[in-house]
């Protein structure tokens, strides 16, 4: 990971713990998560997402048992249509894999809001999270809206 990338998401970190976890819904997760921070989003709902835009997403779980890899998959629906979100870096590159039992596990990943989506538009973002043995030890569901990047400029002046 390069130097700009590790400040800025310490940067974002530190403005993050700050902010409140979204209103989320768990579906189906083995660990018990206990908040989900959305960059630009506070606890109500719906989270606007600007499309093409790199956005924080940091987690905070318990392990109840150890996961030696976690894969992520992201998913946006819109209009019935499931959108594929890419996410970097991959969770055992900044959390050290195997998750531990013993204390609050927190990360923060980068997600890419795809630009191929209606505008002004709700649906789900949907995050699952898969450890080695394919079992979801993570998954939650958030209520987002879509926006431009010229929506957002205007909507925080």
């Amino acid at each position: 990971m390069g130097k700009k990338l590790q400040v800025f998401l310490l940067l974002q970190l530190a403005i993050m713990t700050i902010l409140a976890s979204v209103v989320f819904e768990d579906c189906g997760s083995v660990y018990e998560l206990y908040a989900v921070n959305i960059a630009g989003c506070g606890s109500r709902l719906p989270c606007y997402i600007t499309l093409g835009e790199d956005v924080l997403v940091r987690l905070e779980f318990h392990a109840d048992f150890l996961s030696r890899k976690l894969d992520q998959d992201v998913v946006i629906k819109i209009n019935h249509i499931n959108l594929k979100t890419p996410v970097t870096p991959e969770l055992c590159e900044i959390v050290d894999c195997p998750v531990s039992t013993k204390y609050v596990t927190s990360f923060t990943s980068i997600m890419t809001v795809p630009t191929n989506m209606a505008l002004n538009q709700r649906g789900y973002l949907r995050w699952r999270i898969y450890n080695e043995n394919e079992v979801l030890v993570l998954c939650y569901s958030v209520l987002v809206q879509t926006q431009s990047p010229i929506q957002k400029f205007l909507f925080q002046k």
